[in-house]
C-alpha cells in the first residue's frame, strides 16, 4: 500500500498517514493475526506440598468422569471416579481429599459451570482456599492438570488393552506414577516429597527382605513351662479364674496353658495371673511338674488306659534258685555268690537259700524309691562333706 502511493503521490507524513489509516480500519483489524505468542509465565514454586493445588476433569472415559488433583509442589496425583460432574459432586469429592491431605492454600482450575457456581465459591471461602481461574480457553493457564489428564488418558489405553477392567487399571497407573522418579523432583518420586518415603511395591521383591524386628520390653511378663498361673477361661459370656500350668510358649505373649481339667488354651499374657503352689502341688518332683498326658501328646504317643491289666508279680517259686533246680547247680551258684570277686549280677539273681525263702518273703523290706535326690539350691554355693 505504502510502495503504490510512492509510485503516484507524495507529502511529507505519507508513511505514517497510511499506517494510521489500516490501524483504525475494523475490517482489517477483525482479520489480523494473532500476535506473535510470549514466552511462557510458569507458576511460582511453592513453598510446600500440598500448597498449591491443580484440579480438572478428564473424561468421558466408558461413560464416566474423573476428577484429577494434583499437587504443583510434589506432583502427587489423586484421581477419583465419578458419574456426576456437578458442583455438589465434585465438593463431596473434595471434601474426601482435603480430609486426607488438609485444604490447600490456592486452588487453581478452568472456568467449567462446576467450578464458577456460587455453591463452589461458598466451599472455598468456609475453608480459607483461594480459587484462582484461569482465563477462558486458555488451558495452558493449567497446564499441570491438563497435562496430566493427557498423561493420564494415554495409561488408561495402554493398561486396556486385555482384560484389565477400569478399576484396576486407575489402581495400577496410581501406584506406578507415584513410585516413579521425577527429573522435576531431583529425580525423587512424588510419595518421597509428598509422604517422606518411598513406598513399596512388586520390584522391592527383587532384594533380600528386611531382618526383623525384635520387640525387647522390660514390662511383658514373661513365663517358663510348668510355672503355675491363672488363666481366664470364658464361658457363656463371662469368664473366670481357672488354675493351670504353662505348656509351652507360643508367641512373644502368646502362652499355652493346661487346666486343673486337663483342658488346653491359648491365653495373652494378659489373660494370666501368677499362682502360688499348694501344700500338695510343692511336694510333687521337680523333674515330672507337667502331666503325663501333656509329655505324650509332645512324643506322639498313646495314652495309658486305666482298665490296663497290672504286671504279674514273679513269685518266688520261679526263681532260679527254686528248689526244682538240680543240687550241684544250686551249690555253684551259692559258692560263685559268695567268693569276693563274684560278680554284682550273680549276687542278684542267687537270692536267699530254698530253705529260707518264707523268712525272706515275711521280712521283705518295702521297696524304695530308685529318682535321683537333689539337694536344695540354697546349698550349692557350700561344699558338703
Amino acid at each position: 500500500m505504502k510502495a503504490i502511493a510512492r509510485s503516484f503521490v507524495y507529502w511529507p507524513s505519507l508513511d505514517n498517514d497510511i499506517t494510521d489509516c489500516v490501524a483504525t480500519c475494523g475490517p482489517c483489524q477483525a482479520a489480523a493475526k494473532s500476535p506473535q505468542a510470549v514466552a511462557p509465565s510458569l507458576w511460582p514454586k511453592p513453598s510446600g506440598p500440598w500448597h498449591r493445588v491443580h484440579i480438572d476433569y478428564a473424561g468421558p472415559v466408558d461413560g464416566v468422569y474423573f476428577l484429577v488433583v494434583v499437587d504443583a509442589f510434589s506432583k502427587w496425583p489423586e484421581i477419583v471416579k465419578t458419574a456426576s460432574i456437578t458442583s455438589s459432586a465434585t465438593i463431596t469429592i473434595l471434601r474426601g481429599i482435603f480430609a486426607r491431605f488438609g485444604p490447600p492454600i490456592t486452588l487453581v482450575s478452568d472456568n467449567g459451570p462446576q467450578f464458577t457456581s456460587e455453591v463452589f465459591s461458598e466451599f472455598c471461602e468456609r475453608n480459607g482456599i483461594e480459587h484462582i481461574r484461569t482465563p477462558p480457553f486458555h488451558p495452558q493457564s493449567n497446564g499441570q492438570a491438563e497435562r496430566f489428564v493427557d498423561t493420564f488418558k494415554r495409561a488408561l489405553r495402554k493398561i486396556q488393552v486385555g482384560s484389565t477392567s477400569l478399576e484396576e487399571a486407575l489402581d495400577l497407573f496410581l501406584q506406578t506414577y507415584r513410585s516413579t522418579p521425577n527429573p522435576v523432583l531431583a529425580q525423587r518420586t512424588p510419595a518421597e516429597v509428598m509422604i517422606g518415603r518411598a513406598t513399596r511395591t512388586v520390584h522391592h521383591l527383587l532384594r533380600p527382605p528386611a531382618s526383623s524386628e525384635t520387640i525387647t520390653r522390660s514390662d511383658i511378663r514373661e513365663w517358663q513351662p510348668g510355672d503355675l498361673v491363672y488363666a481366664k477361661v470364658y464361658k457363656a459370656n463371662s469368664w473366670s479364674w481357672a488354675s493351670g500350668r504353662i505348656v509351652r510358649r507360643v508367641g512373644n505373649v502368646i502362652y499355652e496353658v493346661v487346666t486343673q481339667d486337663q483342658q488346653k488354651h491359648r491365653r495373652h499374657v494378659n489373660q494370666l495371673r501368677r499362682r502360688v503352689a499348694g501344700p500338695a502341688e510343692r511336694n510333687e518332683r521337680t523333674e515330672h511338674q507337667l502331666p503325663i498326658f501333656i509329655l505324650l501328646d509332645e512324643w506322639d504317643l498313646p495314652h495309658p488306659s486305666s482298665h490296663q491289666p497290672a504286671l504279674p508279680v514273679p513269685s518266688p517259686a520261679s526263681h532260679p534258685t527254686s528248689s526244682s533246680a538240680p543240687p550241684a547247680q544250686v551249690e555253684a551258684q551259692r559258692a560263685l555268690a559268695s567268693s569276693p570277686t563274684a560278680p554284682a549280677h550273680l549276687e542278684e539273681q542267687q537270692g536267699p537259700p530254698a530253705n529260707s525263702r518264707s523268712n525272706t518273703q515275711q521280712t521283705r523290706l518295702p521297696r524304695r524309691s530308685s529318682r535321683i535326690r537333689r539337694l536344695p539350691r540354697t546349698f550349692s554355693p557350700y561344699r558338703l562333706t
